[in-house]
């Protein structure tokens, strides 16, 4: 395993002429997508270098950087690899001040804030629901959304009980109607929670991880809120809500959070087993999308 690092390590170095720096790997609980490392300049100088095993992920977080550098607090990019056959692609970028947020760090001053912020990011509308790098975006939210769900689902088919799985469609397909009446098409991050958000001294630093985002709706952003990533306490959400809206309209996102909430727990749970990472590092973020699978269909919601 240290000789695959060491590998890598020697690869970027010498397709971002980084010479004489040290390269330290950065793993937190919640990290699931790409590789990072915290690099250090002999002048002490900080960087962040973040390897995509997957190309898109890269074009996305690439596209997405540029098109909200000066609009909001997102690093900025020094330099890039380009993905080909013998590498993935990797962006070098400037090393954010700050932590990670916590939950439980959460003020109302922040909430406004971070509220505000997804506001400025859903004001970018596009042409269509998809993948914004690609050109292929259809005006139905229902195609590429019930496309992500399939997804999900083929990849849990075979990993949760055969009655659950037919719980999950069956409410899918009672519920997608709710697909009608969204509020997009419009840039969403789709990870929208603490630990993309990095805080300093209880300021907003910048908002990270790109790599999932999507032309989608709205509603989905506000689906973390209610999905237990954020703050338990109610308090937190007045001022978050009151930040959006001094952007734009907050959608009426209620009646939609199930059936949003039954889909990013089959993503998660779905991703989780395809990794095989869903009974070890990533056992947490598992239960937790299984437990509100089993509450859903047991009426304990």
């Amino acid at each position: 395993m240290k000789d695959c690092v060491d590998h890598l390590v020697t690869l970027y170095q010498e397709h971002l002429d980084l010479g004489d720096t040290v390269f330290s790997r950065i793993d937190h609980e919640d990290a699931m997508v790409a590789i990072v490392y915290k690099i250090t300049r002999p002048n002490g100088e900080q960087l962040i270098l973040k390897i995509s095993e997957r190309s898109n992920d890269f074009l996305r977080e690439v596209y997405l950087l540029k098109l909200f550098a000066g609009i909001l607090p997102v690093p900025k990019i020094i330099r890039s690899v380009e993905p080909t056959e013998d590498i993935h692609g990797a962006i070098l970028m400037e090393h954010l001040s700050g932590n990670l947020l916590k939950a439980e760090e959460l003020t109302e001053v922040l909430a406004y804030e971070i509220g505000r912020c997804l506001a400025l990011i859903h004001l970018n509308q596009l042409p269509g629901y998809g993948d914004p790098i690609q050109r292929d975006l259809s005006s139905d939210p229902n195609g590429y959304f019930t496309l992500k769900f399939e997804e999900g689902i083929d990849e849990c088919k075979h990993h949760l009980p055969k009655k659950l799985i037919e719980q999950c469609q069956t409410y899918y397909k009672e519920s997608v109607n709710f697909l009608a009446s969204v509020d997009g098409p419009c840039i969403v991050h789709r990870d929208f929670r603490p630990g993309n958000i990095i805080v300093h001294e209880g300021r907003l630093q910048g908002i990270i991880d790109w790599a999932g985002a999507r032309s989608s709706f709205a509603e989905e952003d506000f689906c973390s809120i209610e999905h237990g990533e954020w703050s338990n306490n109610s308090y937190i959400k007045k001022p978050f809500l009151a930040g959006y809206a001094e952007i734009r309209p907050v959608p009426n996102y209620t009646g939609i959070i199930p059936f949003l909430r039954l889909n990013k727990a089959i993503a998660t749970i779905g991703f989780t087993v395809k990794r095989k990472t869903w009974n070890n590092r990533d056992s947490r973020i598992y239960q937790h999308n299984l437990q509100f699978l089993e509450n859903l269909f047991e009426g304990n919601l």
